[in-house]
C-alpha cells in the first residue's frame, strides 16, 4: 500500500514537473476568457484577391471556429471588427516520380487589420506573411484535390489562430494608442504639481499607486533638465502602469469631474480588458484636462457635437 501511494505521488509529481516545463519555462500562458482584451468581435470583410474560388467563405467559417476555441463570441455588432484580404494562393509541386508529382507545397498570404469601429481605429495584425502546408498523394486526380482540400483548410486554420493569437497576447503593442506618451502631456510642471501635492481625489488616489521612486524624483526640485526628464519618464510609465491595471473610477473619486458621454457609459459596464484601460484614459483626461490631451481618435458622437 505504501508503495502505491509513493508512486502515485511519483506519477503526480511528474506530471507537475511536465506542465510547469511547457507553461512556465517556456514562456506560454493559459489563455482564460478574463485574460482576453474583450469578449466579442465581429467579422467584416474578407476579399479574397486570388482565383482560388470560396476561399473567403472557408477562411471565415474557421475564423469563427478559431474565435470560439480562444473565448471570443461573434457578434456583427460588436465594436471591434477584423478585416482583410487574402492576397496569394498557390499549389507547387515539390517532388515527383516518373514525371508524376508526388509531393506540394500550398502557399497562402494573407493580412488583417483590427478596426475600432467607434472611431475608424485600425491596427494591422497579421501583413502578407506566407503560411505554408504540404503533402503528399498519389497519382490520381481526385486524390490530389482532396490532399489540397486538406492542405489548404490546414493553412487558412493557422492563419486564423496567428489572428487569434495576435489580438489575445499582443494587447499592449495592438493598443498602444490608448497609452500615455510624452506628446500627450501639455503641461507637464502642472502634473507633477498636483501629484506632488496632492489634494483633490483623484490625485491623491494616483500618487497613492506611483511607485516610491516616482514620488521621490517629484518630490525634489528640478534643477536640469536630465533630472527633470527622468521625473517626466518616471510618471509617464506609472501612469501607464495604472492605465493597464484596476479600473480607477469610483463615484464619490469622480464626482465633481465632469465625463464625457463614453466615459459615463463605460462605468456602467464595469469593464474589462482594453475597454477598461480605454475607460482609464478618459478618466484622466476628465481629471487633468489642462495637463493630459484628449486622445486623438474621439467616438462618433463625440465628432457629431
Amino acid at each position: 500500500m505504501k508503495n502505491l501511494k509513493s508512486r502515485r505521488f511519483l506519477l503526480l509529481f511528474t506530471v507537475c514537473c511536465s506542465l510547469f516545463a511547457v507553461y512556465g519555462c517556456s514562456g506560454y500562458t493559459i489563455q482564460t476568457k478574463a485574460n482576453l482584451p474583450f469578449d466579442t468581435i465581429a467579422v467584416g470583410r474578407i476579399e479574397n484577391k486570388t482565383l482560388e474560388p470560396k476561399l473567403q467563405d472557408r477562411f471565415i467559417r474557421s475564423l469563427a471556429e478559431t474565435f470560439a476555441e480562444y473565448g471570443f463570441s461573434v457578434s456583427r455588432s460588436a465594436r471591434y471588427k477584423l478585416e482583410g484580404k487574402i492576397t496569394k494562393f498557390e499549389l507547387l509541386p515539390l517532388n515527383e516520380q516518373n514525371l508524376v508529382a508526388t509531393q506540394y507545397q500550398v502557399i497562402v498570404k494573407a493580412s488583417f487589420n483590427l478596426v475600432d469601429t467607434s472611431t475608424g481605429r485600425s491596427v494591422p495584425l497579421v501583413a502578407d506573411n506566407p503560411f505554408i502546408t504540404y503533402f503528399s498523394t498519389s497519382a490520381r486526380l481526385e486524390d490530389v484535390l482532396a490532399q489540397k482540400e486538406l492542405s489548404t483548410n490546414s493553412a487558412l486554420k493557422n492563419i486564423a489562430q496567428e489572428v487569434a493569437r495576435t489580438i489575445s497576447y499582443n494587447t499592449p503593442k495592438n493598443f498602444a494608442y490608448l497609452m500615455l506618451a510624452a506628446q500627450d502631456i501639455k503641461d507637464m510642471d502642472s502634473l507633477k504639481s498636483k501629484m506632488r501635492d496632492a489634494k483633490d481625489p483623484v490625485s491623491l488616489y494616483i500618487r497613492e499607486r506611483l511607485s516610491p521612486d516616482t514620488r521621490q524624483l517629484l518630490s525634489r526640485d528640478s534643477v536640469s533638465k536630465e533630472s527633470a526628464d527622468k521625473a517626466k519618464n518616471a510618471l509617464i510609465n506609472d501612469l501607464n502602469e495604472i492605465l493597464q491595471g484596476i479600473g480607477i473610477y469610483d463615484e464619490n473619486r469622480f464626482a465633481h469631474i465632469a465625463l464625457s458621454r463614453e466615459a459615463k457609459e463605460l462605468t456602467k459596464q464595469n469593464p474589462a480588458g482594453i475597454e477598461r484601460l480605454r475607460l482609464n484614459r478618459l478618466l484622466l483626461e476628465a481629471a487633468y484636462p489642462g495637463e493630459i490631451l484628449k486622445h486623438q481618435n474621439v467616438s462618433k458622437e463625440e465628432i457629431k457635437k
